[in-house]
C-alpha cells in the first residue's frame, strides 16, 4: 500500500450537441462532438490501509460521498471484487455546474489511476461499463481528445482530427441546472435533427473555418430562456470575440469560442477578462486541445489517461 498517482483531469466543450429523443429511462439520446481542453483539475490518488474512500478537496463543499470521484473509487472496488482503501486529493480549477464536465472528468481520472495502481485488472470495456453507471459524461474522459458521443453519452467513438486550436471559455459565475434545462426542452414532433457530418469532416481536415459555422447546441435556446444573466454573458462575450462564434457548452453555463490564430485568441481573452470583471464573479480561461488516450495503459504518461496538456490554461479573470 501507499502507492500514489498524480493525474490531470481535463474539461470538455461540446462543439456539437443534438438531442434526439427522450428515453424510457428518463435520459435523452444525444449526438455530440466533444473536445477535451487543457483547463484541468489535478488529483492525487493513493492506495491506503483500510477500506475507506476519503476525499480531500480545496473546496470543502465538494468533500461529500456524492462526489463523482468518490463514487468512481467505490464502483471500481466493487467491479474488481476488492475493498480498497483510497485517498483522493483534488485541486479544483474547472468550475462547477458549468457544462464543462469537471466532476465526470475527475471520476474518469480516478478510474484510470486506480486501474494503474492495481496492475490494470480492467480493460477499456470494463472501465467504460463502470463509467456508464456513474454519469453520462464519464466515458468520454476515459478517451479524451476529440470524440463523437452518442446514446446518453456512454457510447464514445474517438475522432482522428488535425489542427491545434485555442479555446476561450467564459464561466459567468453561476451554474445552470442540467435537470431544469432538459425538463424545459421542447422537441417538436416535426423538428429535424441537425447533422454533425460537415463538422466531423472539417475537424478531420483541421479546417476551423469550415467547422465553426457547424458548432451547435440544441440546449442553448432553452438555457438562455431560463436565466437572463446567461443572455447578458453571451452578448458580452460576443462583443469581445468579434465574428468568432460563441457557443454554449453542455447545458451551460459556460460559453466558448475557438481560435486557430493565437494572436486573435489572446486579444479576445484580454477583452473578455475586462468584461467578465464588469458583470460578476465569473472566470475566463484560455486553453488548448488535449490529445486522446491511445490505450488503457498508464494513468500518467504514454497511454490511457494521458491527460497532460498540449496547450495550457492561461489563467483566470
Amino acid at each position: 500500500m501507499g502507492k500514489s498517482i498524480e493525474i490531470e483531469a481535463p474539461a470538455k466543450v461540446n462543439l456539437f450537441l443534438e438531442v434526439l429523443r427522450r428515453r424510457l429511462d428518463g435520459y435523452h439520446d444525444i449526438e455530440s462532438v466533444v473536445q477535451a481542453v487543457s483547463l484541468v483539475d489535478r488529483l492525487t490518488v493513493s492506495l491506503v490501509r483500510g477500506h475507506e474512500v476519503r476525499l480531500e478537496c480545496d473546496r470543502a463543499d465538494l468533500e461529500t460521498d456524492r462526489n463523482l470521484a468518490v463514487l468512481a473509487a467505490k464502483a471500481f472496488s466493487t467491479a474488481i471484487g476488492r475493498e480498497l482503501g483510497v485517498r483522493i486529493r483534488l485541486r479544483k480549477t474547472i468550475p462547477v455546474q458549468a457544462g464543462l464536465g469537471g466532476g465526470s472528468s475527475d471520476a474518469a481520472a480516478v478510474l484510470l489511476a486506480l486501474n494503474e495502481l492495481t496492475d490494470r485488472p480492467l480493460g477499456i470495456d470494463g472501465l467504460r461499463e463502470i463509467a456508464a453507471g456513474i454519469g453520462s459524461d464519464v466515458a468520454f474522459f476515459l478517451y479524451g481528445g476529440t470524440a463523437k458521443v452518442t446514446g446518453r453519452g456512454e457510447i464514445v467513438a474517438p475522432l482522428d482530427t488535425k489542427g491545434e486550436f485555442l479555446y476561450l471559455i467564459w464561466f459567468p459565475g453561476f451554474g445552470v441546472s442540467t435537470v431544469q434545462v432538459y425538463k424545459n426542452l421542447s422537441l417538436k414532433l416535426t423538428y429535424k435533427p441537425r447533422s454533425d457530418k460537415v463538422l466531423c469532416d472539417s475537424l478531420r481536415e483541421g479546417d476551423l473555418m469550415a467547422a465553426a459555422p457547424c458548432f451547435f447546441n440544441r440546449l442553448e435556446e432553452t438555457a438562455l430562456a431560463l436565466d437572463g444573466r446567461l443572455v447578458e454573458a453571451r452578448a458580452q462575450m460576443e462583443s469581445c470575440v468579434g465574428s468568432v462564434p460563441v457557443t454554449l457548452s453542455g447545458s451551460g453555463s459556460s460559453l466558448f469560442s475557438v481560435f486557430a490564430d493565437a494572436d486573435r485568441a489572446y486579444e479576445a481573452y484580454g477583452n473578455c477578462r475586462g468584461k467578465c470583471r464588469g458583470i460578476g464573479s465569473g472566470d475566463v480561461f484560455l486553453a488548448g486541445s488535449v490529445r486522446g488516450a491511445s490505450s488503457t495503459g498508464g494513468a500518467k504518461g504514454a497511454g490511457g489517461g494521458d491527460f497532460r496538456s498540449q496547450g495550457k490554461v492561461d489563467g483566470r479573470a
